[in-house]
C-alpha cells in the first residue's frame, strides 16, 4: 500500500485564513508609518531647499531676508528656487510636486543689530494637492504640511514640534 503525505485542503485554508488576518492587521499600520516617513523626507527637503535659496540669494545678491519682506520673499524663492509655475502672487510650485505658500512677515524685528524675530513665514505642503492636506502639529501625527520661518540668514521649522519631526526619529 502507498500513503501519500501532504496537507489536506483545510489546512491549507485555515493557515491562508491566518496570514490573511495577520496581513489585514498589520498592512494598514505599515503604510501610515510609509506615508509619515514620506513627509518627514520633504519636510527635510523643504527646509534644505528653503536654506540654500536664503544662503544663494545672500552670496549672489548680497541680501539676506531682512531685504525681502512680505510680497519680496515671494519673488526671492521664484528667483532661487526650481518653479515650475506661480499662483495668485504668493504660491510656488515646484519642479518635485512642493506647493509654497510665502506668507507675511513681522519686519525681521531688530534690537540693537540682534535680529529678535523672524523676517517671513512660508508654509510648505510637500505633496502638493495630493490629500491629507493637515498641517502637522508635532510628531504622533505627521501630515504633509509644515510651516518654516525665514531668519535673515536661514530657514528654521516654526515651532518647536515641527523641529523635533526634522531632527528626531
Amino acid at each position: 500500500m502507498n500513503k501519500k503525505s501532504g496537507f489536506t485542503l483545510a489546512e491549507v485554508l485555515v493557515t491562508l485564513m491566518i496570514i490573511g488576518v495577520i496581513a489585514a492587521m498589520t498592512i494598514p499600520s505599515l503604510m501610515q508609518n510609509t506615508a509619515q516617513q514620506e513627509y518627514k523626507a520633504g519636510f527635510k527637503k523643504a527646509v534644505s531647499m528653503l536654506n540654500q535659496a536664503v544662503t544663494l540669494n545672500y552670496a549672489l545678491d548680497g541680501e539676506d531676508a531682512t531685504s525681502f519682506q512680505n510680497e519680496n520673499i515671494f519673488h526671492m524663492l521664484t528667483k532661487r528656487l526650481n518653479v515650475m509655475s506661480t499662483f495668485n502672487g504668493d504660491t510656488i510650485y515646484t519642479a518635485d510636486g512642493m506647493k509654497l505658500v510665502a506668507g507675511k512677515g513681522n519686519g525681521c524685528q531688530t534690537d540693537n543689530n540682534k535680529i529678535d524675530g523672524y523676517c517671513s513665514v512660508v508654509e510648505v505642503d510637500v505633496n502638493g494637492p495630493k490629500g491629507p492636506n493637515k498641517l502637522t502639529e508635532g510628531t504622533q501625527s505627521v501630515y504633509d504640511i509644515f510651516t518654516v520661518r525665514i531668519y535673515p540668514q536661514r530657514a528654521v521649522p516654526a515651532t518647536q514640534g515641527m523641529s523635533d519631526v526634522l531632527y528626531n526619529k
